[in-house]
């Protein structure tokens, strides 16, 4: 669907497409840029998200990742030191030490590579490695003990193995899509807060900016922080983004550093958001709930939102388009119109609405419903026009 929508915008202006995701992710959108041959800048906060659109830009770039698989494989076949690399709170609760040593193993034989490009792949299939085989349940984004026996930490060199075999079918399927581009596009992923985030101002290409933000604070929708903590905690130093340090200090410090992810001076800012949204304003007047911190959070994840926005639009002043995907969350019991919410920022800061496409989610990793409340089942994908 987003990159039918690429496409439609594409055609519909007369100017060469620059495409920005200031929530980057796992490069879904970055993708599709890449196919088209579209230059791209993405953003993201969470160091991992960085590192995996990183790898995929190197990947379309020509790295010899069949080198870098063959070299890493060999060099860990001949490794039989047990030392364990890495040291960090809880690192015996989330890996027993057999797990350890192997990806020590792992660890050593990737950072051995000469070529930093190859090594962000590997690191990226480690950190799907750790995933899998840490303690840590797979059926969450939260951490989670996984009962013992459920462990699965004897299996780190097969699962390693195994994620080079799809890699490497994943990455010759994707560069036959590309062999016909003509020129290949230029990118730029930076790791870093939308809202204070400093881009290029002007490319002389029509901006496309296209995202699925977070539809609410991480730490009570999508932790990706806690998520990303295991792996980032295994990964080479040198081979993150500079900010990594501070936003590894502990499992939560990158949900904390997210949108909506500090309560402080929450009042101030639900005061300060008041008329930027009409739908939102409601919201906030209507709270009956007994839990009123579920409102504070989604007082101060709307402040940092629009702020976000607002530097967005700043940095990118002229002629624009805007795609944004939006879920409707349940907080207190109640469910937060995102969507019509997410409208009106855009037309507070000048935009012109021109679609609203709403579609059930065809797949989800959570069940409609928790103890929570009723999920999030469907989105709605909002077009808008800056002159």
């Amino acid at each position: 669907m987003q990159g039918d929508i690429i496409d439609a915008v594409v055609k519909s202006v007369d100017q060469q497409c620059a495409i920005v995701d200031p929530f980057v992710g796992s490069g879904t959108i970055l993708t599709e840029a890449l196919i088209r041959g579209l230059d791209f800048t993405g953003i993201d906060i969470n160091p991992l998200a960085v590192l995996v659109c990183q790898a995929k830009a190197a990947i379309d770039d020509g790295v010899d990742i069949e080198g870098a698989a063959r070299h890493v494989v060999e060099t860990y076949r001949l490794d039989i030191t047990e030392t364990i690399d890495v040291n960090f709170p809880g690192l015996e609760k989330w890996f027993d030490q057999p797990a350890a040593i192997a990806l020590s193993r792992l660890r050593r034989s990737i950072a051995s590579l000469q070529d930093v490009d190859g090594r962000k792949v590997m690191w990226t299939l480690l950190a799907e490695t750790i995933r899998v085989c840490s303690n840590s349940r797979t059926s969450t984004y939260k951490l989670h003990k996984r009962a013992d026996t459920d462990k699965t930490g004897g299996a780190v060199i097969p699962t390693f193995e195994e994620n080079v075999r799809r890699a490497l079918k994943r990455i010759a399927e994707y560069r036959f899509l590309i062999v016909n581009r003509p020129t290949p596009p230029g990118v730029q992923v930076f790791c870093g807060d939308v809202r204070n985030v400093v881009l290029e101002s002007d490319t002389g290409k029509h901006r496309l900016l296209i995202t699925s933000p977070p539809y609410g604070d991480n730490r009570t929708t999508i932790p990706y922080g806690q998520f990303s903590y295991l792996a980032l905690r295994w990964i080479d130093a040198r081979d993150l983004p500079q900010a990594t340090p501070g936003l590894i200090s502990t499992s939560h410090t990158t949900d904390t550093a997210s949108l909506g992810g500090s309560l402080k001076d929450v009042a101030q800012k639900a005061a300060m958001v008041r008329g930027v949204s009409p739908t939102l304003d409601k919201f906030l007047a209507s709270d009956r709930s007994d839990r009123p911190e579920g409102t504070r959070k989604v007082a101060a994840f709307m402040f940092d939102f629009v702020d976000g926005l607002r530097n967005l639009r700043d940095t990118f002043s002229g002629k624009a388009h805007w795609v944004i995907t939006t879920g409707n969350r349940t907080a207190n019991g109640q469910q937060v119109p995102f969507d019509d919410i997410c409208s009106e920022m855009l037309s507070h800061l000048g935009a012109r609405p021109i679609a609203a496409v709403k579609r059930k989610l065809p797949t989800k990793r959570m069940p409609s419903k928790n103890s929570m409340g009723a999920m999030i089942t469907a989105e709605t994908t909002l077009v808008a026009e800056f002159a």
